[in-house]
């Protein structure tokens, strides 16, 4: 009891997470199907959805990635209760890992307005403000990962 510890944020390292993170979403965006896993780093990420067949134009996805980006939309959050996540399933894109639950609340973490929202869906992780502070990006190999699984790597680039 009583004994005092230091913390210290490693800002840099936590920006890229953030980055990694928010472009992750955005990549669910362009490849709407269901994921399977994922990982989440400083430079880079992965996300492996259901996806019986590799795609077929990996630049094509990497474009339309990069303009989502680009649009430099807001990311924000709203709130809801565990039984409004329970009546909305359509909002889970993770077949591997549950959204946060027990305190009564869901964090929805929305990019782009209301209106003209792109995504919406539960999540507990951290986010930039706005999806230009993403950057440029770069789309990594897709690994097969068993029958009807596709691993997809994105990059951030300097």
């Amino acid at each position: 009891m009583g004994t005092t510890v230091t913390q210290t944020l490693d800002w840099n390292r936590r920006y890229g997470h953030m980055r990694v993170h928010t472009a992750l979403h955005l990549l669910s965006v362009v490849i709407p199907l269901e994921v399977t896993g994922g990982s989440i780093g400083a430079e880079k990420g992965r996300l492996d959805f259901n996806m019986p067949e590799a795609p077929e134009d990996k630049q094509a996805l990497q474009d339309q990635l990069q303009a989502l980006i680009d649009r430099d939309l807001a990311v924000t959050e709203d709130w809801i209760t565990d039984a409004e996540l329970d009546a909305n399933p359509q909002l889970v894109k993770t077949m591997s890992v549950s959204p946060p639950r027990g305190a009564g609340q869901v964090r929805l973490v929305r990019i782009g307005t209301e209106k003209e929202q792109v995504d919406l869906q539960p999540c507990g992780g951290t986010h930039v403000k706005r999806t230009g502070e993403i950057g440029r990006i770069r789309l990594g190999k897709v690994e097969k990962k068993g029958k009807q699984n596709r691993r997809v790597y994105l990059h951030l680039e300097a």
